[in-house]
């Protein structure tokens, strides 16, 4: 959860994802619907059914002994593995997280960026890890990065490694690791429908929009380009939110209509409470029950 997600932001989501899926056994065993409605409104749900994944792994295979046994689940990377295949079980292997890119960064002035930095950073460290320690070492690296070698107004004059620190020395810790060049930022405006029949609402469960696969969406000007077409609709208002790269503009209208809509799934209020929609879907569900 703390991938691309703060703290204070993520711990609400944990105690209550804890309590419904106290363990592997608990989450294995779930929908993949209902996982992600514990989710909803964390985003990059591609975590959710990774992590779900994974478990369903580990119930099947047992729990891993060390690091080539942690990358063999689904979802689990290298620095995952080597994280707790060092510190839980002293197997000799380094950790490269963004805290160890920026001090092999700074420490030897490395123009690359990317995959390019990251490879490198791996080379390094698992050429000066300390294998009487190896977690020990490990951890130390990347609190090193946390709180002294941090990103903005690091610490130089409390670093213990500053002497051996090129861009320190050369007064150009500002310029590393070298800024990625970020992907152009996408804006665009679409159309968010409140389909009611009766007293449901219409949700699409089946969708092209690998943003959010899994979940079920309310109808879309891009996925249902001819629901808005019947006749009489009311606007709600606009929302506004980010995807990825991707600035979106998104107006929020309702209608009735008056017979079955083939492609949607009808929904009653207690319904769509435990059905997981992505939060801007969410926010124009609660612009449309405020009327």
């Amino acid at each position: 959860m703390l991938q691309q997600t703060q703290i204070a932001t993520a711990l609400p989501y944990y105690e209550r994802w804890m309590a419904r899926f106290p363990d592997v056994y608990a989450l294995a065993e779930a929908a993949e619907q209902q996982a992600l409605s514990f989710w909803q409104g964390l985003g990059y749900y591609r975590r959710c059914r990774m992590l779900q994944e994974g478990a369903r792994y580990v119930v099947e295979h047992g729990f891993p002994s060390g690091k080539a046994e942690w990358l063999a689940i689904p979802g689990v990377g290298a620095y995952t593995a080597s994280a707790i295949s060092s510190i839980c079980y002293g197997e000799t292997c380094a950790v490269v997280d963004g805290n160890v890119e920026r001090v092999f960064a700074r420490l030897t002035c490395d123009p690359n960026t990317g995959s390019q930095l990251k490879s490198r950073a791996w080379e390094w460290a698992e050429r000066h890890l300390y294998r009487a320690e190896p977690g020990e070492w490990n951890q130390a690296v990347m609190e090193l990065g946390a709180t002294v070698c941090r990103p903005a107004q690091p610490l130089c004059h409390q670093c213990p490694i500053s002497r051996e620190c090129v861009a320190y020395q050369t007064n150009r810790v500002g310029e590393f690791p070298v800024p990625k060049t970020k992907p152009k930022t996408v804006r665009y405006e679409e159309e968010i429908f409140i389909a009611v029949w009766g007293e449901k609402i219409g949700v699409q469960a089946e969708h092209h929009l690998a943003w959010w696969k899994g979940m079920s969406l309310l109808p879309l000007s891009s996925t249902f380009p001819n629901i808005g077409d019947a006749g009489w609709k009311e606007s709600l208002g606009e929302i506004r939110y980010t995807v990825t790269n991707h600035q979106i503009t998104a107006l929020v209208s309702f209608f009735r209509v008056e017979e079955f809509v083939d492609g949607l799934t009808w929904l009653s209020r207690e319904e769509l409470d435990e059905t997981p929609l992505p939060a801007p879907h969410r926010k124009a569900l609660n612009l449309y029950y405020k009327i």
